[in-house]
């Protein structure tokens, strides 16, 4: 990178450019990228933090939704379920893609009714397939249940279906694998979004891509190249910073989370909110998900990003303990409110 010219700066040229990703400490165009087979790459920090960096906390006026899950009780109306959420303090939620399939347009209707009645949205419906799955079969039957999941989310206003890349080993679409990030599996994914996009098309539900670092999404370069390569703006991002995070970024997430801002924008639809940790007195490096305020994750610059996006996008504690949700809740609220960002309510 030239002396004079700002970390910022570039990834703002980067991306009006073409920059794919930065490998081996030097710049690769998205043309050398595809020539080399070089994807979801994302540029080195190195291990130590920047002593001085200064970090932009200058609220927007957007405010930000509280997410939790939502389920039916039995003997429950689907009024006295969205009733429930909103007094327990949320105001936003996350549903599989049942039973909405199941329900008769009046119990829809009524479901519809309760969430505007309450203020409640329901932010994103879990898909999570393996979209690169090495068997074809299968790879389409997972790409026909992301299909349904669309058609539930346009059922209830949903605005995304979640879902990860996925990964080329069939057991666990998480796993690492050598061919996750080849040429060759990153032309698949981008087949796979496009033939779940046409099969929805008119809806407005998106796909809600979230990162994951074992997988050729791992993190805001790997997030724009899909974008810009799908072309489509129904292929969004669930943006989750915790899952792109290794030892060369763990020092750097304020800067992390300024790049997926610049980057991605709004296309963001929702975001997840869970913490990062490298366990301590180990000879390897093991990165571990905790809660909110626990690890090193940059609070305040994700919730002071995400007041400046045009309208009000949920954030989601996830992936730790129950008894842990009231302690994490209370942290984003509280960080929230040291910066001067306004919750939803």
């Amino acid at each position: 990178m030239r002396k004079g010219i700002t970390r910022r700066g570039f990834l703002r040229r980067s991306a009006a450019t073409g920059v794919a990703g930065l490998a081996a400490g030097r710049a690769v165009t998205a043309q050398a990228a595809a020539n080399e087979g070089i994807v979801g790459t994302s540029p080195f920090w190195g291990p130590g933090p920047d002593k001085t960096l200064k970090k932009d906390l200058n609220a927007g006026p957007t405010p930000v939704r509280l997410g939790t899950g939502m389920g039916r009780k039995e003997g429950e109306s689907l009024t006295e379920m969205v009733k429930r959420v909103y007094d327990a303090g949320y105001s936003g939620v996350v549903t599989g893609p049942e039973p909405w399939h199941s329900m008769k347009d009046s119990e829809l209707e009524e479901l519809r009714r309760a969430l505007k009645e309450y203020d409640v949205v329901v932010y994103e419906v879990g898909g999570y397939k393996n979209m690169i799955h090495p068997d074809p079969r299968e790879r389409q039957n997972q790409l026909a249940h992301l299909v349904k999941c669309l058609e539930a989310a346009e059922k209830i206003g949903c605005p995304m279906v979640g879902t990860i890349s996925g990964s080329c080993d069939p057991v666990d679409f998480f796993n690492v694998h050598p061919d996750n990030w080849t040429l060759e599996t990153w032309r698949l994914l981008v087949k796979s979004v496009k033939q779940v996009l046409k099969d929805t098309s008119g809806m407005k539900a998106a796909l809600g891509m979230e990162a994951q670092v074992t997988t050729n999404i791992d993190g805001p370069v790997s997030h724009r190249r899909l974008i810009d390569d799908v072309g489509d703006s129904r292929c969004a991002v669930n943006l989750d910073p915790v899952n792109m995070i290794s030892l060369s970024n763990y020092y750097h997430t304020t800067e992390l989370l300024e790049e997926c801002f610049d980057l991605l924008g709004e296309s963001i639809l929702g975001c997840h909110a869970k913490d990062t940790y490298i366990w301590p007195d180990k000879q390897t490096v093991h990165v571990q998900e905790v809660c909110s305020g626990r690890g090193v994750l940059d609070y305040e610059t994700y919730l002071v990003r995400i007041s400046r996006l045009e309208w009000p996008r949920t954030i989601l504690p996830e992936h730790i303990p129950a008894d842990q949700y009231i302690e994490a809740d209370a942290y984003i609220r509280s960080t929230a409110d040291k910066v001067g960002v306004k919750m939803y309510r």
